[in-house]
């Protein structure tokens, strides 16, 4: 795994869930006992999304010496406030939920305690949430919400997509301006095959420390507005030895290194088959991503398994690292330039398509995407289409028997469907609808559909929805601490 394993406070837990249906597992920090307490409790919350340092943990943000606002998510935020060495105030770090267990006795008493509680006001008490699968210190996430279509490529998914291969400019700041080749999916492609909606108009990508980047579907004259259709400006190569990071040591700039670099000489015109384009990339100069890790200062380190690269607005030179101070030399730092590395996200791991359809709930991006990067994979949700509707899309029912409306991608022959994340060993002959039994006691219920053709498997296609015996808008007693 690509993780430090840190002390910190209450349900110190790393997730790497994204929602409920595509399977959960967490890490434990060495020597927190909260985790164990709540499991006391709830014994079927092990290795779900509650099996995290967000249900205790809130994020924060702060502004830095630029007055730049910095968002950090739980496990970054408490780093943050309550330190590596536990010198901070934990109470800073808590949600509504967090601080209720702690003002209680931190034990699983407490946990019995604050059943009855709606810590978060969002009208369900914190019981309810926690059988329901959704965070009892969170007013956005409600058991009645339905999760946004979402849909998960793995590696090998993503090299069956038509590759797109183009040798680039990664121009930095700071870090050290390089020329490469990336190979991977355009993002177009991508989209497209994850069958994005009409209404879309933007994406955002997330690395798994809470770094996002915005991205417009349409080129957008705002020059950090880096877009996902159509075609990039055609680059010049620029070269000269005293730019080389190789051969000028003490102060180069540029890594000139990749061996497609050898195709090229100064003035000279890159030309990339079908053009520029922004890209998912899964490998550079032939070789696959190397994966992103946080370090122990906090900070994440490498690229892969899936960099989002686009390259620059306005096509120029690289030009000498900001914090140098030889600028003195053939093309010295100049902010106006375009710095598209700072723009292309490392390790991207989740790809949100806005605006969310209506009555659906957000994952929390801030928390997820390390599983991902240690299996290869990534996560594509928001506005597109639904794959698997449950009763129509409503967020809750009373009976057990659902109907399912089902709208794969292309012509399947047979379809798998289960309340598990894991594939059953039956088939059935493929339908638009069906119905569906809900299974187990009362709170959010998951229905998995995937199909097959020929010998091709699809999937899981996911939905959800809040099963009880009467479907209230308020069923919580008032917050209370």
């Amino acid at each position: 795994m690509g993780r430090v394993k840190l002390v910190f406070g209450i349900m110190a837990v790393i997730t790497i869930a994204l929602i409920a249906s595509l399977g959960l597992s967490a890490y434990h920090h060495m020597g927190e006992m909260d985790s164990g307490m709540f499991q006391a409790v709830y014994r079927k919350s092990l290795g779900t999304k509650l099996d995290s340092c967000n249900l205790c943990h809130t994020g924060g943000s702060y502004v830095d010496s630029k007055g730049k606002t910095v968002v950090l998510g739980s496990c970054q935020w408490c780093h943050y406030k309550y330190g590596y060495d536990g010198s901070g105030d934990i109470k800073e770090t808590l949600n509504a939920y967090g601080v209720a267990y702690q003002d209680n006795g931190r034990n699983a008493a407490a946990i019995r305690k604050i059943k009855k509680l709606d810590s978060d006001g969002d009208g369900f008490t914190n019981d309810a949430e926690i059988r329901a699968g959704s965070f009892p210190g969170d007013a956005n996430d409600t058991p009645t919400k339905v999760y946004a279509p979402s849909v998960v490529y793995s590696r090998q998914e993503l090299e069956a997509m038509p590759q797109h291969t183009q040798f680039m400019l990664m121009n930095t700041h700071k870090s050290g301006d390089f020329y490469t080749e990336y190979s991977g999916v355009t993002m177009g492609t991508l989209l497209e095959t994850a069958r994005i909606s009409d209404t879309a108009t933007n994406i955002k990508v997330f690395a798994p420390d809470g770094w996002s980047q915005y991205h417009p579907l349409e080129p957008d004259p705002d020059p950090l507005a880096y877009h996902v259709n159509g075609i990039y400006p055609v680059a010049t190569y620029h070269y000269t030895t005293t730019a080389d990071a190789v051969l000028n040591p003490e102060y180069g700039w540029c890594d000139y290194s990749s061996p497609a670099n050898a195709a090229f000489l100064d003035g000279d015109t890159i030309t990339v088959t079908n053009g520029l384009r922004m890209i998912l990339a899964i490998r550079r100069d032939g070789s696959y991503l190397t994966p992103g890790v946080l370090t122990s200062s906090n900070k994440l380190d490498g690229e892969g398994p899936f960099r989002v690269v686009p390259p620059q607005k306005i096509a120029g030179p690289p030009d000498q690292a900001s914090t140098s101070l030889r600028q003195d030399v053939i093309w010295p730092f100049n902010a106006a330039w375009d710095h598209n590395a700072g723009y292309s996200t490392r390790s991207a791991t989740i790809i949100k398509i806005e605006p969310l359809p209506p009555g659906t709930t957000d994952i929390n991006t801030y928390e997820a995407g390390w599983g991902y990067v240690d299996t290869a994979k990534v996560v594509i949700y928001g506005n597109i289409i639904s794959t698997v509707s449950i009763n129509g899309g409503a967020g809750c029912t009373t009976d057990r028997t659902v109907s399912l409306t089902l709208n794969p991608p292309g012509t399947p022959e047979e379809m798998y469907i289960s309340d598990k994340g894991v594939i059953p060993r039956r088939s059935m002959a493929y339908a638009g609808s069906t119905q569906w039994k809900l299974k187990g006691p009362k709170g959010r219920k998951s229905v998995n559909v995937w199909f097959k053709t020929g010998e091709t498997v699809q999937g899981p296609f996911s939905s959800s929805i809040y099963f009880d015996q009467t479907c209230p808008t308020t069923q919580a007693a008032k917050v209370s601490q």
